[in-house]
């Protein structure tokens, strides 16, 4: 039974013999165990280097407005956050679902190389790959070791509802039962009852380490504009200043931006490299978003209409007021 990095391989191989689309977009292996980088092959004879691990984390919908420009239809691997990205995408004008061939990835989850390191793991290893609902690790010398999976997953991992494709052409294999095993909102309801100073102080000391390296923004499906207003000098929107009012800007103006549009794909936590709980703003918004307008989850259907992205005389906000 081939795994999943063999029929990565084999598809992508047929996809570009046949012509179906001119990339395909996938993952790699990096120099390290840990490292599982995008991959964009156009020769058929380039699949061999595509791979699926532990660490294919990568969101590769956050990929796809630039390469679109030098081809006219691209196939690319998508998880189910992916999917939701792709449907974001679509759902903003950005691409249209034609120019896309979806191989959809089942996935169980990925794994977490910080968990890894807590359990002394990290510093021989050399290779890991999933077996069933285990990692086996493969260590300098040869020697391995099985450890449950479910121990080193990705935080985002745990809390995902969505572990099977949204939408796609082809389903690289079997749908997976995997539910969810943690509350993404419980750390939002613990937040909401401090003080309003003990929230204050909390998102001071969180956003003064921000050091606007943008990580974040980057790797965010949401944060597809043309043109970046953080990128403009005329008008400038955010200073240079190392101080804390431009970083809190920055940080507040871009969770407003992607409210309603955000996938909770967890990425742009994952990326920042001062370890700012980002997705704590994100879901403070999503559930403000859901009490004032109703259930709403960004990414799920790319017809659905954004909350904050059309107008009922209805909504509790006073348009009609004077």
């Amino acid at each position: 039974m081939m795994n999943l990095t063999e029929k990565m391989r084999q598809e992508a191989a047929q996809i570009l013999e046949k012509k179906e689309a001119g990339l395909v977009m996938g993952w790699g292996e990096g120099d390290y165990y840990w490292q599982s980088p995008p991959l964009f092959v156009e020769e058929a004879a380039g699949a061999k280097e595509l791979a699926f691990t532990p660490f294919s984390v990568n969101n590769l919908a956050r990929y796809l407005l630039e390469e679109l420009e030098s081809c006219e239809k691209a196939a690319l691997f998508v998880k189910g956050c992916d999917t939701r990205g792709i449907n974001r995408l679509i759902q903003d004008n950005r691409i249209q679902r034609e120019a896309v061939l979806l191989i959809g990835v089942p996935c169980r989850g990925l794994a977490d190389r910080e968990k890894l390191q807590a359990a002394g793991y990290d510093g021989s290893l050399e290779k890991a790959e999933r077996q069933g609902d285990s990692f086996v690790l493969t260590f300098k010398g040869g020697k391995t070791r099985e450890v449950p999976a479910g121990e080193f997953l990705l935080d985002k991992c745990l809390e995902c509802r969505y572990p099977n494709p949204l939408v796609y052409d082809r389903l690289l294999d079997d749908e997976v039962s995997k539910p969810r095993e943690r509350d993404p909102m419980v750390r939002i309801r613990e937040v909401a009852k401090k003080s309003v100073d003990e929230k204050y102080a909390y998102w001071q000391e969180k956003l003064s380490r921000c050091i606007r390296c943008y990580a974040c923004r980057n790797v965010c499906p949401a944060c597809n504009c043309r043109e970046c207003i953080f990128d403009q000098n005329v008008p400038r929107w955010v200073g240079k200043a190392n101080q804390l009012s431009e970083k809190q800007n920055y940080n507040i103006v871009r969770a407003f931006h992607i409210a309603g549009r955000c996938i909770d794909c967890g990425e742009c936590q994952r990326a920042c490299p001062m370890d700012i709980p980002l997705m704590e703003i994100n879901r403070k918004i999503m559930q403000d978003l859901t009490e004032l307008y109703g259930e709403y989850e960004a990414g799920l259907n790319p017809d659905d209409v954004p909350p904050l992205g059309t107008y009922r005389a209805e909504d509790p906000a006073g348009f009609s007021e004077r």
